[in-house]
């Protein structure tokens, strides 16, 4: 079913159904502050359910007309990681609840891991529904009401963390399309959009790549009716350094070629494209968080696939480098785009640093 958050802030808590939610530490420790009595029964409630604030762990309780939903920080909240991870608990656990609409009391908590905890319930929220044929009938609308004086919806680090989801909700986006509808120059089209962000979007396609000689990634692509690409999403926030380069493979349908893949799991294959998605999916993020670096993402966009025109095993080709490749084994593709793609990034933008994702 699909779920989304709705995150507001409010100093004081919502009207309504609304579940109280307390942040335990070690040892059953209440980190908010509550009245005398409503913590004594909470204590209580705590013992006998044998609730002791693991990192995680939740407990829903209902006493007369107020609910609370306590989740356990463990030892110590740290922000980053440990904060995002709770946020998704917290998340889950507020599904869970009968209101699903929860109020996060002034915990005087680091502003980071406030906006880290928001950042992780954001994250857990997400769910790719765009071909369900009943779309939105069923969507539940999960509310949390952040309280306190520090964040608000303006905030620096509100916004920071907005635009990390985003590019993770990207990638995930991009990842869950099925191949029919998510093929190479459709991915192409969707980087380009992110010219809106301050990218500088160029795209390679088939012409402009057989001349600069990339007949590694060309190769992999001549066996489909769709044409091949390569997408250069270029983040300019750093002066006149050299950027730090992201390398990722775009296979949105990898079938094998000529050396078929078995049946069984071949659906999966749409998923080749992870590391291009990885790769678009940092960009926006980078390019929404306005970073002062200079960073250039480059994806090699192809589809696998065994028509006649496809290479065949033993077949010869010429990369970029001007190296020459028999290849063996045509499910063996990835090394072939990273081939052209690395060699690209290399001779073209001159970055001093790589990272490479290959899935």
């Amino acid at each position: 079913m699909p779920v989304k958050l709705q995150l507001s802030f409010a100093k004081t808590a919502p009207k309504g159904d609304i579940t109280t939610i307390c942040l335990i530490g070690k040892n059953g420790e209440i980190i908010p502050h509550l009245e005398k009595d409503v913590a004594a029964y909470l204590i209580a409630a705590m013992a006998t359910a044998q609730f002791t604030g693991k990192s995680g762990k939740s407990l829903a309780i209902y006493a007369d007309q107020n609910s609370y939903l306590l989740i356990g920080t463990g030892d110590k909240l740290a922000a980053g990681t440990e904060a995002e991870n709770l946020g998704g608990k917290l998340f889950l656990a507020l599904n869970g609840t009968a209101s699903k609409r929860g109020w996060l009391p002034g915990h005087k908590l680091d502003d980071a891991v406030l906006a880290d905890i928001c950042f992780g319930a954001n994250l857990a929220s997400y769910h790719f529904d765009s071909y369900f044929t009943d779309k939105g009938k069923d969507d539940v609308s999960i509310q949390l009401a952040v309280g306190g004086d520090a964040l608000n919806a303006d905030s620096a680090l509100i916004k920071d963390r907005q635009a990390l989801a985003n590019g993770v909700f990207l990638a995930r986006d991009l990842v869950f399309e099925p191949a029919n509808k998510l093929f190479p120059a459709e991915f192409a089209s969707r980087c380009s959009a992110l010219s809106a962000l301050g990218l500088e979007v160029e795209i390679l396609d088939e012409a402009a790549m057989e001349k600069l000689g990339m007949g590694a990634l060309l190769g992999v692509g001549q066996g489909s009716r769709r044409d091949s690409f390569m997408v250069v999403m270029n983040w300019k926030g750093g002066g006149d350094e050299a950027p730090f380069a992201l390398v990722g493979k775009g296979v949105t349908f990898d079938t094998g070629g000529i050396s078929i893949k078995p049946a069984k799991g071949m659906e999966d294959m749409k998923w080749d494209m992870g590391g291009a998605a990885a790769v678009t999916g940092a960009m926006c993020a980078i390019a929404g968080r306005k970073l002062a670096k200079n960073v250039v993402g480059v994806i090699g966009l192809v589809e696998n696939m065994p028509d006649g025109n496809a290479q065949r095993p033993g077949d010869v080709v010429t990369a970029m480098s001007g190296k020459t490749i028999e290849v063996i084994n045509t499910d063996a593709e990835g090394r072939l785009v990273l081939a052209d793609a690395l060699h690209y990034t290399e001779t073209a933008l001159n970055p001093r640093q790589w990272l490479i994702w290959q899935h």
